[in-house]
């Protein structure tokens, strides 16, 4: 399906609805200071830069959907509020405008929660009266990021429009049922020291991480009337477009309180305290680290990342929207799909996937060599700390984007620790927990890797950024040595 991108940004509603497998054949953006980020991450879309209120449909595409999210400062509720009084408010009666010219299937609309607020409710009717005169039956619902995936407390919310002469119904998606990703799993394994800027332009790139810049300006008596500082086990607060309100990092402890209007950097770790950088936001954002951020000046980076709809969030939606429209384009529930271990066990009649690879010389280490690295139930630890562990048991699923006889290498991730130890693959199996753990009477069917410790990679334990999609996979040992490399050097 063709989709009709407005109000871009730097395009992350775009990335998210392009993971789910939909076309983005053009977008519009008028701010000059994002160009050079859209284009060269959505190389593929055809950029307008016109403003909005010059464009007719005639200037656009026809398309099966319409994207986008109006700017939200006039119904932001750290903005002063003018909605429809301010002219950017009334750039949503832009948007609903483009959608009668085009008609296009299905649309979606972002901004923020305060556009739900009371002061906002004749606004709010009028957007929705007027999309329903041109054909549209619109539903809209508050989502929170956390509950999809994303390392972050961000309420936005959605309108989806469907043309009402069609018969597809969509539904919001469900928040997914795991635990919170942490600041931890999100920017735990980005230890590079980063670049700090303030009014002075950037002039070249950090040299081992893109966008790993920071905003040094002085923090504000309103910054400082709140705790800015979330802990590595947390989700963190609101990715903000301004830098100057942007959380702090959480190698620092958290704010002391003073007064319930003031409260201070703790004494002794002033040290500690910087915001977050660039690509810190944009990781927790939910960006690709390949996802490149241009900017002079530093404040245009954060207006980027903090503007954004999370590229995962997206995702969820669009995926929806596929359901919606599976008659017409083929619909894929998970972006990696799982398969039970019961299909692996009949490709397998014998059960065994990886006979023996065990080597004379496990000492020298294979560099091109696949790792898997997996998360370690909490029943299972005590032989992981201690490096005595020899058996490895999965979930009742699998990604099938891992390749089984590829695997060669092991190494176990110990929540709220990270990884350290490097195990080989003697053999891959289908069994069950008990066997692993015997006072368990679970007997469904699991993989079991029956491993070998070799040696520590690290000193000690290092956070990574697990792949929260789907495994850890397409590892391979030179690419855990790099990152040594980096901690060895610092």
């Amino acid at each position: 399906m063709n989709i009709v991108s407005l109000f871009s940004g730097c395009g992350g509603l775009d990335l998210g609805f392009k993971n789910a497998g939909f076309n983005i054949i053009w977008a519009n953006e008028y701010d000059k200071s994002i160009h050079e980020t859209y284009r060269f991450n959505h190389p593929n879309t055809i950029l307008n830069t016109a403003d909005i209120r010059t464009l007719t449909g005639n200037d656009i595409p026809d398309c099966d959907g319409i994207i986008g999210g109006p700017p939200c400062q006039s119904w932001s509720e750290g903005g002063k509020g003018l909605g429809l009084k301010d002219p950017r408010g009334q750039l949503f009666l832009d948007y609903i405008r483009i959608v009668e010219a085009k008609k296009p299937k299905f649309f979606v609309i972002e901004n923020v929660q305060g556009i739900l607020d009371s002061k906002h409710k004749e606004s709010l009717d009028s957007f929705l009266s007027l999309l329903c005169n041109i054909g549209y039956n619109v539903t809209y619902e508050l989502l929170n990021s956390a509950d999809y995936k994303i390392p972050q407390e961000r309420y936005r919310v959605f309108f989806v429009g469907i043309r009402n002469n069609l018969p597809n119904k969509f539904h919001y998606p469900n928040a997914t049922n795991i635990n919170p990703i942490t600041l931890q799993q999100a920017i735990g394994d980005i230890i590079e020291e980063p670049r700090y800027y303030q009014d002075e332009l950037i002039n070249s790139d950090h040299p081992t991480r893109l966008n790993h810049d920071v905003y040094v300006g002085e923090y504000d008596n309103k910054f400082m009337s709140s705790n800015r500082v979330r802990c590595w086990n947390e989700t963190s607060f609101t990715i903000q477009a301004q830098a100057r309100n942007n959380p702090l990092h959480p190698q620092a402890p958290k704010m002391t309180f003073i007064s319930p209007n003031k409260r201070i950097f703790t004494k002794g770790y002033e040290h500690l305290y910087r915001r977050l950088s660039i690509r810190e936001c944009a990781r927790i954002q939910t960006f690709p680290d390949n996802f490149r951020f241009f900017y002079k000046n530093i404040q245009d980076g954060y207006k980027m990342v903090g503007n954004a709809v999370p590229p995962r969030l997206a995702w969820f939606l669009a995926i929806e929207i596929k359901k919606a429209f599976k008659d017409i384009v083929p619909c894929y529930p998970e972006k990696e799909k799982k398969i039970k271990i019961s299909e692996i066990s009949k490709i397998y009649p014998n059960n065994v996937i990886i006979n023996d690879i065990t080597q004379k010389n496990t000492t020298k280490l294979k560099l091109d060599k696949n790792v898997l690295i997996c998360l370690v139930k909490k029943d299972n630890i005590k032989n992981y700390i201690n490096q005595s562990a020899k058996v490895y048991y999965t979930g009742k699923s699998f990604p099938s984007t891992i390749v089984l006889n590829d695997l060669y290498y092991f190494v176990p991730y110990i929540k709220g620790k990270g990884i350290r130890d490097l195990y080989i693959i003697k053999k891959a199996r289908i069994g069950t927990k008990h066997e692993v753990i015997p006072e368990c009477h679970d007997e469904e069917l699991r993989l079991i890797f029956e491993i070998e410790y070799i040696q520590s990679l690290f000193n000690d334990y290092i956070p990574i950024h697990l792949n929260i999609w789907h495994t850890f996979t397409n590892t391979t040992i030179k690419l855990l040595l790099n990152i040594k490399n980096i901690i060895n050097k610092g």
